[in-house]
Order: C-alpha cells, then structure tokens, then sequence
C-alpha cells in the first residue's frame, strides 16, 4: 500500500497547497481537497464502468477500522484516526477483531467512562 501512495504522489497528485492526501486530479478545482461528493462520483463512475455494482467509499472506512483493530492498534489511537467524538462509535470496527484486540476496546471503553 505505501508503493501505491508513493507512486500516486509522485507521479499523479497535483501539485497543491493542501496537506490532505487526496486532491481535486482534473476540472476547476484541481488541487484543492477531494470531498466526500467527489469520492462518490469517482466511485459511482468505475462502478458503471467497470460492471461491479458493489463497493462504496465508506467501505474502505470499514476496512481501515478493522485493520487498525485487527493489528492490535490502541483503541484512543483508532478513534483520533478515525475522527470519532465518541470510543463507542469505534466499536463498530472492533466486531472483526481477534478476541485480545476487543478485550482492550472493552477496557479502554471502560477506563474512559470512568473518567468523565
């Protein structure tokens, strides 16, 4: 995956003024951040073109959770990655998890109802 990235800022990202990863590629707004709508219609565009019906941008939300969760990420961490105002929002991603990674949602969970 970091080959991928790589190669995409290398060779495809415009050159921009944004931190964000993911960039406006053609048009008006070429450079500025991608947003969601943007996300969307590029993925309803290969989605016709390319025959497969399924697949949504917020899939790729879902896997990145479970991923973090799966390599035993700390939960505070995967909820700031995520952009979760609440660790419980997190759990959702932990469903898929080895048993030992959800033990540790289940006590930082607990430890931040203790605290406020």
């Amino acid at each position: 995956m970091a080959g991928a990235i790589q190669t995409y800022l290398l060779a495809e990202r415009p050159e921009s003024e944004t931190s964000r990863l993911f960039v406006v590629a053609k048009g008006p707004t070429r450079g500025h951040p991608l947003k969601p709508a943007g996300l969307r219609t590029i993925f309803r565009y290969h989605r016709i073109t390319s025959g497969v019906l399924g697949g949504h941008p917020h899939a790729l939300r879902h896997t990145f959770g479970t991923a973090l969760a799966e390599a035993g990420v700390d939960i505070a961490v995967m909820q700031a990655l995520l952009g979760h105002e609440h660790i419980d929002t997190t759990a959702r991603y932990i469903h898929l998890a080895p048993v030992y990674v959800k033990a540790e949602f289940d006590a930082a969970r607990n430890r931040q109802r203790h605290q406020g």
